[in-house]
């Protein structure tokens, strides 16, 4: 904790309006003021809560710029750093001095801190009482969200409630998690009664009352787990139904334009109820920016076309939780990659074989504004912190634990496979042609014409031919709103003989089966399992297995199953993918430790209040 006497240093950002959070990082930093003489108007007062959003996105790269968004989520079930030998949270070597840890902890204090001084100060603003209420409940949410960061990373915290005033106040034990979790769950309920509601802001970047909502039942969701506390589960679906009964909230319904638009600043607010806003002005300024746009993605070195390192790598085990027809899985994971890791030369397509190796790509540079593209290790794509998706998984779950299954919470899991599907997107699509016939004398691929059967955009496929014959014909898009099964034809490559009949799905075929939903157990895996495969890369898994308590057994199945099931360098490489040795490496340093982070050993040092025999256990 940073320890202050008598004046503030802090961002002080001066807004020059109130209808969007980014315009709170446009102005740069000012010189120190005394704090009773700054928070007084409505300006200084808005200037004060933008320094405490600024924590969110430190370019420090130690929050969600970086380090909480990708590092310390990984590596889990679905991806793994591919520098297996770097020093890192997501490689399980590093240790109570690694400098992510402690300065991630440092910021988070830091907005606390800086939260404390502005509750402190609005008593006394001149401002209206209606800016002071919405600027008091904004300020008392986001003290609350950096303390269950604090607490789901780090476990028992201190817990700090004013600001500092002297130079020896800095004596602050670490205070048992419970009670955090309910100084948490109090100061966000206040803030639900304050603050205004995302049509106010028309922006995601500024916390709304939906987002509030949503953020409680992710905490309630999380203290039922971490305190073994089942009556948290009614709850977090009080807190889910308020947002889906608010009415103002619904699925997009293209998976991968949730992400399109984060990368190029575009608001959806029916979906993405509270995001980071990075922010790049007219000017070419980065006011605050992100890393991880160009930590992940697919491999490329050509900054004309956005430069990626593509260094978070998906499991073949992750790819194989998806369905036949699921178009989230090739959105997550890229199914291509760029001849040389230059996108100037284009994009080879994955052979349907290569399910290891596949780069984390929900965010891809390609779909920046071209002002932005060029720059190498910045961007200005916008992190999601609540999606509606996540809530009606999280009703769906909280209600699943108290009543088991129902038509009902089964309804709000089929409501996200059926956007998964593309049923409202697409309809009805050709999901399989079957050679009938694999012909004579084919040379060359022959062409595949897909026509007839009322659809708005027909189905294309391409063929592959060997010792004369078809020997594959692969769907390379499923076309649209098919109503009737269309004909296949087949002409060109030198043969004949050849034919293929096409099967279109049912929009039935995304809901789940009973099998699925026979038992709260099954019911339980069957969420979890779908969280996974809606929610992948968005650093929630490390935290949901922790939750549940599966993270260390999790582990040990992947230590088990990777280098059994994993390719050989040589047989996947394409995408720089190293083998099964290295990916197997992080998981092979996780120990029981790992479902906490250490406390920083500057912390140890300098709050004589924790003492270097209260480290979490391991470290």
């Amino acid at each position: 904790m940073k320890n202050k006497i008598g004046i503030i240093t802090m961002m002080i950002i001066v807004l020059s309006g109130m209808t969007s959070c980014k315009k709170f990082l446009t102005q740069l930093p000012q010189d120190s003021v005394a704090p009773e003489t700054f928070y007084n108007t409505s300006d200084q007062l808005n200037s004060a809560l933008a320094a405490v959003y600024a924590e969110l996105g430190n370019t420090d790269e130690a929050t969600y710029s970086r380090f909480l968004s990708l590092e310390a989520n990984g590596s889990n079930d679905e991806y793994y750093l591919r520098s297996s030998s770097a020093i890192a949270a997501s490689v399980y070597n590093a240790s109570a001095s690694y400098a992510n840890f402690i300065t991630c902890w440092n910021d988070l204090y830091q907005g606390i801190e800086r939260a404390n001084l502005l509750l402190e100060h609005l008593p006394a603003s001149s401002a209206p009482k209606a800016t002071r209420d919405e600027i008091m409940g904004e300020t008392l949410f986001l003290r609350a969200y950096y303390y269950f960061v604090l607490v789901s990373y780090w476990g028992d915290v201190p817990l700090k409630l004013h600001s500092t005033t002297s130079v020896t106040d800095i004596n602050y034990p670490r205070i048992p998690k419970k009670q955090v979790y309910a100084q948490i769950i109090q100061d966000m309920t206040t803030a639900e009664g304050l603050v205004n509601t995302a049509t106010v802001w028309n922006n995601n970047g500024r916390i709304s009352k939906t987002g509030v909502e949503g953020i409680l039942a992710r905490v309630c969701l999380h203290a039922a787990g971490r305190l073994g506390d089942a009556t948290y589960y009614q709850q977090a679906e009080n807190w889910a139904l308020k947002v889906v009964n608010s009415g103002l909230h619904s699925l997009n319904p293209d998976y991968k334009q949730i992400f399109i638009n984060e990368s190029q600043d575009v608001e959806d607010l029916k979906e993405c109820i509270w995001e980071i806003e990075f922010y790049r002005d007219d000017a070419g300024i980065y006011h605050n920016y992100e890393r991880f746009g160009s930590t992940i993605g697919i491999n490329n070195t050509n900054t004309d076309y956005g430069f990626m390192q593509g260094q978070y790598i998906m499991l073949g085990t992750y790819y194989n939780l998806f369905g036949k027809g699921d178009l989230r899985r090739d959105w997550t994971m890229a199914p291509f990659y760029y001849s040389g890791n230059d996108a100037s030369l284009g994009k080879i397509t994955t052979p349907t074989t290569a399910t290891w190796g596949r780069p984390l790509a929900k965010w891809r540079r390609e779909y920046q504004k071209p002002d932005v593209i060029g720059v190498k290790n910045f961007g200005p794509t916008n992190w999601p912190l609540l999606r509606y998706a996540d809530v009606l998984l999280m009703l769906a779950e909280a209600d699943n634990e108290i009543n088991g299954p129902t038509a009902t919470n089964e309804g709000y899991v089929n409501l996200i496979r059926e956007r998964a599907y593309g049923n409202v997107l697409n309809g009805r699509v050709v999901n399989n042609i079957a050679i009938t016939t694999a012909g004579t004398g084919y040379t060359t691929a022959p062409t595949i014409t897909i026509s007839g059967g009322g659809a708005t955009r027909n189905a294309t496929a391409t063929a592959t031919v060997a010792s004369g014959k078809i020997t594959a014909i692969t769907i390379t898009d499923g076309g649209a709103f098919y109503t009737s099964v269309p004909t296949v034809t087949i002409n060109g490559g030198g043969g004949t003989g050849g034919t293929a009949t096409a099967t279109i799905s049912n929009l039935s075929d995304a809901d789940l089966v009973a099998s699925q939903y026979s038992s709260k157990a099954v019911f339980r895996q069957t969420i979890m399992d779908e969280r996974s495969r809606e929610l992948g890369g968005e650093g929630h898994r490390k935290l949901d297995l922790f939750r549940w308590g599966t993270f260390l057994s999790t582990v040990a199945n992947l230590v088990t199953i990777i280098p059994v099931q994993a390719p050989s360098a040589s047989s996947s490489s394409t995408y720089g993918y190293t083998g099964r040795t290295s990916a197997t490496t992080p998981y092979k340093n996780v120990s029981a430790r790992d479902t906490l982070f250490p406390i920083p050993i500057s912390e140890l040092t300098l709050n004589p209040g924790i003492p270097f025999s209260a480290q979490n256990p391991g470290w």
